[in-house]
């Protein structure tokens, strides 16, 4: 975008909070949102790329939009979901650190209302722009497929016998789900913490809902083994393999234990 039209954006988004209506298209509002010399700074260069390739397939999409402010932020959104899947969008939202990590608590819930419509737009973009598939998969696939497919692509004989030993130390730990941890590990080493933790959060936030109130309501000693062992077990190995630091690793066990126990919570609610 031109300084001019640049400009010419930052009035109609005044115009908006004044209670009027006005015309933005998607490459509008992108080059509004995203910081590409932020970006470059913050980014490994595996992201960049996937970064400005998205924006600069988001940059041919000049169609004018007539909408409110709530239409813009919801626009806004769409676009923020879809980078947020190749790194964290408040590496390179132009804002503090702090600021944008408010701003992305604050849009959580609007993230996720907006998720079908981000899939929608990715769809079309990846028409025009065939490239995306190199970068832009985890929105339409499943976090634990995808991972098992990551640890199979690149499989050795170490795997073998570190799945091996992962089960031996969690015995709840089935092959399958060690396997997708392997992909947690592949992904880190191929793609970055970042995109390895994103993927990881999908794995098991997709564990922690397809717990069912039959093995809840069982005693202690009576219930099969669970998704809350195997978590915790899996965020402490993550240390090992130089992911996390062993803080780090104590707030993800916090996390996930408190959305499993809000889950579980839920399900007895709903006897």
């Amino acid at each position: 975008m031109g300084f001019l039209s640049g400009v010419a954006a930052v009035r109609k988004i005044a115009k908006m909070r004044s209670g009027s209506r006005a015309s933005l298209s998607i490459a509008d509002i992108t080059n509004l949102i995203i910081n590409l010399p932020d970006a470059k700074k913050n980014l490994p260069q595996n992201q960049f790329d996937a970064v400005y390739s998205l924006y600069k397939t988001l940059q041919k999409c000049r169609t004018s939009m007539s909408m409110d402010l709530t239409g813009y932020y919801e626009e806004a959104v769409i676009i923020i979901n879809i980078f947020n899947e190749i790194a964290p969008y408040e590496k390179y939202s132009g804002m503090e650190k702090t600021e944008a990590l408010f701003f992305m608590d604050g849009v959580g819930a609007l993230l996720d209302d907006m998720k079908p419509r981000s899939t929608a737009l990715l769809k079309q973009l990846k028409t025009i722009n065939p490239e995306l598939n190199r970068y832009l998969t985890t929105i339409e696939k499943d976090a634990e497929e995808q991972l098992v497919e990551l640890a199979t692509k690149y499989w050795t004989k170490e795997d073998d016998d570190y799945i091996t030993y992962l089960m031996q130390n969690c015995h709840c730990l089935t092959k399958e789900h060690a396997k997708a941890f392997c992909g947690i590990l592949a992904t880190n080493h191929f793609y970055g913490k970042d995109q390895a933790l994103s993927l990881m959060d999908g794995l098991f936030m997709k564990w922690i809902n397809s717990g069912t109130i039959d093995g809840i309501v069982q005693p202690m000693n009576e219930r099969l083994p669970d998704s809350f062992t195997e978590i915790c077990f899996l965020c402490g190995a993550l240390v090992p393999n130089g992911i996390v630091t062993k803080e780090e690793s104590n707030q993800l066990s916090e996390k996930y234990s408190d959305l499993w126990i809000k889950h579980n919570v839920v399900q007895q609610n709903r006897t």
